[in-house]
């Protein structure tokens, strides 16, 4: 394995993938957020999502040797979704995900999926920099691990 220079880490949904065609919002006393039931109802279609401009950064990185690629998600990944990302997308290096019936935030998530990356030696002065379309997992995950947050404004960063 080459010396890893770069760890580029992915939110899926909103950044790298447009699936808006099985998204949509509702606002109750919480506020505006995801309709998660409304997501699921329609996560068999997950094959019919298609590529954001910066997927074609993320296909880059995945051919550069000396970059370690990351997906960090908050999607449960499922059949339609992991054909997707070999079909389309292009396997990373590493997924994070939700597990089946998991209610952890989103940006809890991600750091719980992320900490091991900073204690192996193989990653050791690796710049790392994360892509997000939710302003509030960029700042939890960039906080805690003192990293590079790169925003992606979307309709579906809730």
């Amino acid at each position: 394995m080459a010396k890893i220079k770069r760890v580029a880490i992915y939110d899926m949904d909103g950044t790298i993938v447009d699936s808006l065609h099985r998204y949509r919002t509702i606002v109750d006393e919480k506020g505006e957020r995801i309709d998660l039931n409304y997501w699921r109802e329609n996560e068999p279609k997950a094959y019919d999502d298609s590529l954001l401009p910066l997927a074609n950064q993320y296909k880059a990185d995945l051919a550069d040797p000396e970059c370690y690629v990351i997906i960090a998600t908050a999607r449960v990944m499922h059949e339609p979704d992991w054909k997707f990302v070999n079909d389309k997308l292009g396997n990373p290096d590493y997924l994070i995900s939700r597990p089946e019936g998991c209610t952890t935030s989103g940006g809890l998530l991600k750091i719980a999926g992320l900490a091991k990356f900073f204690n192996l030696n193989n990653f050791k002065g690796a710049e790392f920099v994360f892509y997000e379309d939710n302003v509030h997992y960029l700042k939890a995950v960039c906080d805690r691990f003192n990293i590079k947050g790169v925003y992606i404004p979307s309709k579906q960063g809730h």
